[in-house]
């Protein structure tokens, strides 16, 4: 059964863009992959429908043309690709007054009976991203494969494009950390990979983030994070229709696997949502009504056949039509909840990866964890009392301490970048520490055994309330890492780890 994976509709601006840009970039998009990829000299001619040289066993390219009230052309074109997969491009394209209307749809089948998820790249077609690296059109509304530059002096035009109606793409807005450094994805790249179904938009300075959030509230963009905005945008919209992956959680999870999150979401709505242009569906109805009817004619003509005969034949073909498009509905609805389960699944595999990676050190005493941070995570800052109580902990998990360690030490430098400003107990929270971490001790511990929560920073005595506890129990499957966040600095400094300290609970 196929997945669609990725859909795509759009107009080429020009009364022969059919002509001058859309037919010749095609035939050259599938010659040079021949060439490169397979080592194949294959030249296919859209406009005859021809195609020169041997395809390779295992391929399919087909070109139909349909003329009616116009022409237009469908394109199938099938490969195998690695992992037992086969990819397919179904295109279609027609001339239609002023503008040339491009469909290009990806779909992803198995070639092989193997329960086991397959782990494959979507991103726009090369063609897609070429086309629309000039003016395209998606509805009413000019994009281009780039990225927009969102400065202050363009704040309101841009709340406007979130609310027009006329918007048929997802806004994917990028911003800058508070000290001015740009965020660690690549805009580029994400302009490249979502061409044709999002529009990929920087803001400049966070002078900028700060007249948007001033304009549209919660529901900005900040802290070096990714928001992407959907269509059909209002100011009192739920915070979680339109998501944002703050700067924190782009840390941790790496640019890289970041990207890839913030771009299925993106490919599985697009694929979910794709619905064939009508103008280009019209003209293909009509040929293939046309051609009909010349078959039926012709089987008249013949004499060995009537009307009635014919139409019993059609009346045949047509029940078993509507019981194929029956089963091709219940399928669709399978394909759509398997696809929900496999970015699911996707999603959750980019986190165990994260943690798999974070946890790349394998410390077997809680001191050895301590050491291995020291030398891997430059934004916390150790004092001697911390590897003291290391040295005396028995905690039989060390693994976990030093991937505690880890994942402050990525929210650490996104606090740090951001100028200390942000939650940083809910950025420690969204990293992966959940209810794990907290910024107060009670009163009582504070009143009976402050000393004990106090260490000497910076020249004088500071209560360490910050921490994070991991396990429960007795000392050799509970700890806890204490520590103060110092903004000017930038770093989190840790007071101890090892043994929780005395509380009412212990």
């Amino acid at each position: 059964m196929a997945r669609l994976v990725y859909g795509c509709r759009f107009d080429v601006p020009g009364a022969t863009a059919w002509e001058t840009a859309v037919r010749p970039q095609y035939q050259r998009w599938i010659s040079d992959r021949y060439r490169r990829g397979f080592e194949a000299s294959i030249s296919p001619d859209l406009q005859t429908g021809e195609i020169s040289g041997q395809v390779p066993a295992g391929h399919l390219l087909a070109i139909r043309r349909h003329r009616a009230g116009g022409v237009a052309i469908e394109l199938e074109w099938s490969f195998p690709g690695a992992q037992g997969l086969i990819w397919r491009n179904l295109v279609r394209a027609a001339q239609i007054d002023d503008r040339c209307a491009v469909e290009h749809r990806v779909e992803l089948s198995s070639a092989e009976y193997l329960v086991s998820p397959a782990g494959y790249s979507v991103g726009a077609p090369a063609i897609v991203r070429t086309l629309c690296q000039q003016d395209v059109l998606v509805g009413d509304m000019q994009v281009r494969a780039t990225v927009y530059p969102l400065q202050t002096s363009g704040v309101d035009q841009f709340v406007d494009l979130l609310e027009a109606k006329r918007r048929r793409l997802p806004i994917l807005l990028l911003s800058p950390f508070a000290n001015g450094e740009p965020g660690d994805l690549d805009p580029r790249a994400l302009a490249d990979h979502l061409a044709g179904i999002a529009i990929v938009t920087e803001a400049d300075t966070p002078d900028t983030t700060r007249a948007l959030a001033e304009r549209i509230g919660r529901l900005g963009c900040y802290d070096g994070g990714a928001r992407i905005y959907w269509p059909g945008f209002r100011m009192d919209d739920d915070l979680r229709r339109h998501p944002l992956m703050l700067g924190s959680r782009i840390a941790l999870l790496g640019p890289e696997r970041a990207c890839r999150a913030l771009e299925r979401s993106v490919f599985s709505v697009a694929a979910f949502r794709f619905a064939p242009d009508a103008r280009i569906s019209g003209i293909i109805a009509r040929s293939e009504a046309a051609a009909r009817a010349e078959r039926a004619h012709g089987i008249v003509g013949q004499g060995d056949a009537t009307w009635e005969q014919y139409a019993l034949e059609m009346s045949e073909q047509l029940e078993a039509a509507r019981s194929d498009l029956e089963m091709l509905r219940a399928e669709n609805e399978n394909l759509r909840a398997n696809q929900d389960v496999l970015f699911a699944f996707s999603e959750q595999a980019d986190e165990e990866e994260a943690e798999q990676v974070s946890a790349a050190r394998e410390p077997t005493s809680v001191s050895d964890a301590v050491t291995f941070a020291m030398d891997d995570c430059p934004r916390l800052l150790f004092l001697d009392s911390s590897q003291t109580s290391a040295d005396d902990s028995p905690f039989k998990r060390p693994g976990e301490i030093y991937e505690a360690l880890s994942t402050m030490n990525k929210v650490a430098d996104v606090w740090a970048r951001n100028q200390g400003g942000g939650d940083l107990r809910q950025m420690l929270k969204d990293a992966g520490l959940g209810k794990r971490v907290s910024n107060f001790i009670s009163q009582t511990a504070k009143g009976k055994w402050a000393e004990e929560y106090t260490f000497h920073y910076d020249g004088e005595a500071r209560l360490f309330e910050w921490h994070v506890t991991l396990g429960a129990g007795a000392a050799d499957t509970c700890a806890s890492i204490h520590f103060f966040p110092d903004a000017a600095k930038g770093k989190l400094v840790i007071g101890h780890v090892g043994r929780h300290l005395t509380n009412t609970r212990a």
